[in-house]
């Protein structure tokens, strides 16, 4: 049995990233693909399924891990609705794959998957419960208890990106005002320097913005680390929010860890201090035990080793 393998899959909206992977949540073979997302579910999944077959070379493979965007449910193995991807609408991925490659197939939410690759795989002591938060397009989130991925009731729980940090605050992609991610995100972070530019304030990216220049949260660090306010303002505005996110965690989950992870977590410290300091400010210090917040580990491939880990919890379970 020390030749069998699984294979994780990433599957996202732009690209989707496979592993194959050992017992030991060692990646041996990468895999990436462009995702055919405007081609409908059949193509995509057809796509993956070639993608098995370049990891699997006639390798035994107990199962198959797949980190997908929700909403889904990972008990019925069914996508409800992926907003970027034509078509996909209570589609049976989990169940549709499983006939494609006759391997048994778990299907989890993509920043749920990421959550239990860290927790799994990213070298830190599992004593204890973990939250990931990651900072890129929107905030996504998972939430580790007990050693499991936490679903709730209705397995939509931990959606901490969509937490409402400030009531009547900007419009969120969700529908709903004021959420973390319309303050802390990667794309909410650019987007509100545009608009602060746009009504009159200056900053050392006015003329990019002028010119209709695409400018990100990047540009916004760098501004910011050559002592641009409004920079300044909006990065230190996020990081306040992500403290009082991480007040509502440590009350809600209480968990050993909050990792922040996605691309404004490239920006180290400048990010992870400022959490850190905005956090210790608002919480609560009747107790001196609190979360550590800490930069994720994985980087990108914290989705296919949660993936494969889920997979091989799968192989384990009597079929």
């Amino acid at each position: 049995m020390s030749d069998t393998y699984v294979i994780g899959i990433d599957l996202g909206g732009t690209e989707t990233k496979g592993a194959l992977v050992d017992r030991n949540l060692k990646i041996m073979t990468n895999d990436v693909c462009a995702t055919p997302a405007k081609a409908g579910p059949d193509v995509v999944i057809a796509e993956m399924g070639n993608m098995f077959d370049r990891l699997a070379k006639g390798r035994s493979i107990a199962a198959v891990g797949i980190g997908c965007p929700g909403p889904l449910s990972p008990s019925r193995g069914i996508v409800f609705n992926l907003p970027n991807m034509p078509g996909w609408k209570n589609v049976a991925l989990r169940d549709r794959f499983a006939e494609c490659v006759s391997r048994p197939v778990v299907i989890e939410n993509d920043a749920n998957a990421a959550a239990y690759g860290e927790y799994r795989g990213g070298g830190w002591d599992v004593d204890g419960d973990m939250v990931l938060l990651t900072l890129g397009t929107g905030v996504g989130s998972g939430t580790i208890i007990n050693g499991r991925v936490f679903g709730g009731t209705f397995e939509t729980a931990s959606e901490w990106g969509h937490v409402i940090v400030q009531p009547d605050g900007p419009a969120c992609g969700c529908g709903q005002r004021g959420c973390l991610e319309a303050y802390a995100s990667a794309n909410a972070v650019a987007e509100r320097v545009r608009l602060a530019v746009n009504s009159g304030t200056e900053s050392s990216l006015a003329e990019n913005v002028r010119r209709g220049e695409t400018i990100t949260s990047r540009d916004v660090e760098k501004a910011m680390r050559g002592g641009d306010a409004l920079a300044e303002r909006v990065w230190d505005e996020a990081c306040r929010y992500l403290g009082l996110a991480c007040v509502a965690i440590q009350h809600a989950i209480n968990p050993r860890y909050v990792l922040l992870g996605g691309g404004m977590s490239a920006a180290g410290a400048i990010l992870v201090e400022r959490v850190r300091r905005h956090y210790d400010g608002q919480r609560w210090h009747m107790f001196d035990d609190a979360p550590t917040i800490e930069l994720a580990r994985l980087g990108n491939t914290a989705g296919v080793i949660g993936a494969a880990a889920l997979a091989w919890d799968l192989a384990a379970r009597p079929q």
